[in-house]
């Protein structure tokens, strides 16, 4: 069970680090460097601070 909620905890850090590029793409309509290196803090933040198992 612990294995399985560190891989979920990871997969759910990667996913918030490619969401927040993607999103700004799709709203700006081009790649900004800054909302990579936003998605890409947000998503080690969340990994390093984010909750322990379980979530909520």
């Amino acid at each position: 069970m612990r294995r399985r909620a560190t891989v979920l905890h990871r997969m759910i850090a990667v996913t918030i680090a490619v969401a927040v590029p993607v999103a700004a793409t799709i709203a700006n309509d081009r790649l900004d460097v800054e909302f990579i290196v936003l998605g890409a803090l947000l998503g080690v933040a969340y990994w390093y601070w984010g909750p322990t198992w379980p979530p909520f």
